[in-house]
């Protein structure tokens, strides 16, 4: 790759102005009726299944942290609880299209967003796949317990719940969690899947998942990168550089033929109304 540009200040500082084309906003208005031209009946019931888990999902997490206690079972839960309640379409959208290849990293509320990646890689990946990851995740310690504690009838059922108790686990800070308990709510992930870390800061994930699509760009691995973001992250500096440095020239000006154009990544971004704990509608 070149390692210099020759740049004229005469062409550089030449008076010129720049514009922008309208950006479109909110133009998906797509019907049920319209979308079953590209989704069957079977994936219409995947998508509410997975939209219903995470919801359970979350409940469950508010119900426990606001009450004590879910379904009569008393449980004390002192960590956090940046929940995610309303945002499962976009938690499942985004991932359900993804590969195992494609990679995530998370927003301020990414629960939904690790078990929708989750749930979609457990879709695409075989049985002897998913047996090979859960038996050899940390020496099968997580799946030692779900498989002595459900009664699965296929591998596939067994991984769903492999993935809801390692998350759960870490959230509340066992050791059978994906890591152990050390990360916890706020640094849950889940690399097999394809699920890489989210964040405590804002918009944490800007810069760190345009560092993952250069890795796959300079190294030709396959795959793209979605940054999920929101919760008043468009205020952050370090979410314009990232975008910013996603899509410099020198993409195309100074590198090889087949490493040209832009980052694979994808920002994704959440407008829930939310600034981490307060009103923002940004």
């Amino acid at each position: 790759m070149a390692k210099s540009i020759t740049i004229d200040p005469v062409k550089r500082r030449k008076k010129s102005s720049i514009s922008f084309s309208d950006i479109p906003v909110n133009t998906y208005q797509k019907t049920i009726e319209e979308e079953k031209d590209n989704f069957g009946k079977q994936d219409f019931l995947r998508i509410l299944r997975d939209m219903v888990i995470i919801r359970e999902f979350e409940s469950m997490l508010n119900e426990i942290k606001t009450k004590g206690e879910y379904a009569g079972m008393v449980y004390n839960y002192p960590g956090p609880a940046h929940l995610g309640i309303g945002q499962e379409a976009a938690y499942v959208g985004q991932a359900y299209e993804l590969g195992i290849d494609d990679y995530i990293f998370g927003s301020h509320r990414s629960h939904g967003e690790i078990l929708a990646k989750g749930l979609s890689a457990i879709h695409t990946l075989t049985d002897s796949a998913l047996e090979d990851i859960m038996k050899s995740f940390f020496d099968g310690r997580t799946y030692s317990v779900v498989e002595k504690n459900t009664k699965a009838a296929s591998v596939k059922q067994l991984a769903k719940e492999f993935l809801i108790y390692g998350v759960l686990a870490e959230i509340f800070g066992r050791e059978t969690g994906f890591h152990k308990g050390l990360g916890g709510s706020m640094h849950a992930f889940f690399i097999p899947f394809g699920s890489y870390p989210n964040n405590a800061i804002v918009g944490g994930s800007g810069d760190i998942a345009t560092g993952a699509a250069l890795f796959k760009r300079v190294n030709g691995k396959p795959g793209i990168v979605v940054c999920n973001i929101g919760d008043g992250s468009m205020g952050c500096g370090p979410v314009f550089e990232g975008m910013n440095f996603s899509a410099m020239d020198q993409f195309n000006s100074l590198w090889e033929d087949d490493r040209k154009g832009g980052l694979p990544v994808i920002y994704n971004i959440y407008n829930n109304g939310y600034g981490m704990g307060g009103a923002d509608d940004g």
